[in-house]
């Protein structure tokens, strides 16, 4: 039996990866992500798109700049190999995930790296509980 593979809508690929959706956008636009597949009303994206979000993120957290990452993994690679340590001091990091208008889900270190199939259950255990009424106010 063929596993049917991921797929997301654009708001989906965005909250996934902890980006919004008009970056999705400016990504595809400036040829660092490959275009949904589909057409019109029916365009999602798949896990390769999200896996490629989280890539792009983590080469820009270790200070890669866009134009090196579309122009490819080599010069990304190399300047993230080589690069000395800007700051002694060790930095958190976090990965912002915006559930729905006012929502904020905020993972720290290695939760940030949570694979996305655990931040999917993540996420929908944590709107499944904002779409809770409580049963009786105290």
């Amino acid at each position: 039996m063929k596993q049917e593979e991921a797929s997301y809508s654009i708001q989906e690929l965005a909250n996934l990866a902890g980006v919004s959706r008009r970056t999705v956008r400016y990504y595809v636009q400036r040829g660092l992500l490959q275009t949904p597949l589909g057409t019109g009303r029916g365009r999602h994206y798949t896990q390769a798109h999200l896996e490629r979000l989280v890539e792009i993120r983590t080469l820009q957290e270790q200070g890669v700049s866009l134009s090196e990452i579309r122009d490819g993994d080599d010069s990304a690679e190399q300047k993230t190999s080589t690069a000395p340590s800007v700051s002694p001091v060790p930095q958190s990091v976090w990965l912002r995930l915006e559930l729905t208008e006012g929502v904020e889900l905020h993972l720290k270190g290695d939760k940030a790296a949570l694979p996305p199939k655990q931040r999917e259950r993540l996420i929908k255990a944590v709107m499944s509980a904002l779409c809770d009424e409580p049963s009786q106010q105290e």
